[in-house]
């Protein structure tokens, strides 16, 4: 069965201290008795708390416990004031504690609303306050609203042209950075040339080794690789440069290897580039080659394979190689064609395809074609013919004389009736006549062996005067007008 707390506590204060509890309270309990009693004092006064809450009455909060409340804005103010009350505390220490109680953002929150001008003068100033800072450093803090550039920034902005030494070590000071360390900063920014622009500069002669050395420090790259760097400005002749040295004979393939390699590239793959380059003979060589049977690139006679081979290394699609080949043999020009009609040695019906076959135009082709099936001639009127042979004749002694050249020979011929078949022929035998002209003497020289009794070379005699008649009337004089020249 239980036992009622209160009673036990009632029949304990009875036993030691009369009647009633009223009467102990009178009585101080000495310290030795404390102890044995809190847990009995603690039973009964939370069985007073659990009647009390029961009924609806509860302890009330502290003046601070209800000012973090309605801060936090859990409850109105009114309550907070309320609860106050119960302890004894009026409306004004109510808000005063209230106004303890609220908060304002951390110092770094409120220079960037204020520097964003999200809030005034004033209030910065509140949340100071707020912040339990004295007025004192009221003004000081207001100096900390504009920002200074970053000790980098500064440094860059001096290498980079935009303040000078003065300023940077002005606002460097302000953060704590003598003007010696500014100046260390100052060197620190930025960076030199490139390592491979400063290799350029170095073959140029526009900088020296030190210089370069320099480059490479102030550039973070680490000075052991210096040497390194210093080594590799020399160019490399590309893999492709090699190729086509050795394509030239000017290296030998292993030298060609060795300059791929310095790329990366394997033998095998320098082959390969190798057989990429160059070319092989064109269509029309090869359709020479082909003609005269001569070897070709695979050291047997020249054949259609090879051929095709040859079109597709020259990056004509293979497609077009048999057509390439359907077109090797050629045809004779216009002007042989017509004499080996005319001569009965080829066909009209060939001469056409010939000339179908050089392209020529169509209409030209059936006019050809009209004109050998009409047997190639034409009738010449008389006059022509007359006038013709006296071309000829002119002609004839113009070019002994060396009055005309052959071209201008050639086409007066022409025009004389003279075929193209015969041109040839005529002018052989003309030239003939030519070179005996240019042996014989002339006129003057004959006259001149005759007067001084010269040696005729003919008959190992001097020249006599029947010697130099008989000279003159064989160039074309008279006997009359050969005598009366020797007279003269």
């Amino acid at each position: 069965m239980a036992v009622n707390p209160i009673s036990l506590v009632g029949r304990f204060f009875g036993r030691f201290f009369g009647a009633t509890i009223g009467e102990a309270a009178g009585y101080g309990i000495g310290g030795a008795m404390q102890e044995p009693i809190k847990p009995l004092l603690q039973q009964l006064a939370n069985e007073t708390w659990a009647t009390a809450t029961a009924a609806g009455v509860g302890r009330p909060l502290s003046v601070g416990e209800a000012a973090e409340i309605v801060a936090e804005d859990v409850e109105l103010r009114e309550w907070g004031v309320a609860q106050a009350g119960q302890e004894g505390r009026t409306e004004q220490q109510f808000d005063a504690v209230l106004g303890a109680a609220l908060n304002a953002p951390g110092i770094p929150q409120l220079f960037e609303t204020w520097r964003r001008n999200l809030i005034d003068d004033a209030a910065f100033e509140h949340g100071l306050r707020k912040a339990k800072l004295e007025p004192r450093w009221d003004a000081p803090l207001r100096g900390l609203k504009a920002r200074l550039l970053s000790l980098d920034q500064l440094a860059n902005a001096r290498q980079q042209g935009f303040i000078d030494a003065a300023r940077q070590h002005e606002e460097a000071a302000l953060q704590g950075q003598d003007a010696d360390r500014a100046d260390i900063s100052f060197e620190l920014s930025g960076l030199p040339l490139g390592v491979e622009s400063m290799q350029e500069a170095l073959n140029r002669g526009l900088v020296d080794r030190a210089t370069f050395d320099q480059a490479i420090r102030e550039g973070h790259t680490k000075t052991k690789y210096t040497d390194l760097a210093f080594a590799l400005r020399e160019p490399v002749l590309s893999a492709e440069t090699y190729r086509t040295l050795y394509l030239k004979g000017w290296i030998t393939q292993a030298e060609m290897n060795a300059g791929g390699a310095l790329h990366g590239y394997t033998a095998d793959q320098m082959n390969l580039l190798y057989l990429e380059a160059g070319r092989p003979a064109a269509p029309g060589q090869m359709w020479t080659m082909l003609a005269r049977e001569v070897d070709g690139p695979d050291g047997t006679t020249m054949d259609k394979a090879q051929f095709l081979k040859g079109i597709r290394q020259s990056d004509i699609r293979p497609e077009w190689g048999d057509p390439l080949y359907a077109i090797r043999y050629t045809y004779p020009p216009l002007f042989q064609v017509n004499r080996l009609v005319e001569a009965g040695a080829a066909t009209p019906a060939l001469g056409v395809d010939a000339m179908r076959k050089n392209r020529l135009a169509p209409e030209w082709v059936a006019a050809l074609e009209a004109y050998w099936q009409g047997g190639g001639t034409a009738t010449t009127d008389s006059h022509v013919s007359k006038a013709q042979t006296q071309l000829w004749t002119r002609t004839h002694t113009s070019y002994l004389a060396g009055e005309i050249a052959e071209a201008d020979a050639r086409a007066a011929l022409t025009v004389a009736g003279v075929t193209d078949a015969a041109l040839d022929g005529v002018l052989a035998v003309w030239n003939h006549e030519r070179e005996l002209e240019r042996k014989q003497l002339t006129p003057a020289q004959l006259k001149k062996a005759y007067a001084k009794g010269v040696q005729n070379p003919a008959t190992g005699a001097t020249w006599t005067r029947d010697d130099a008649l008989a000279a003159l009337i064989g160039r074309g004089y008279s006997p009359a007008d050969a005598s009366t020249y020797l007279d003269l």
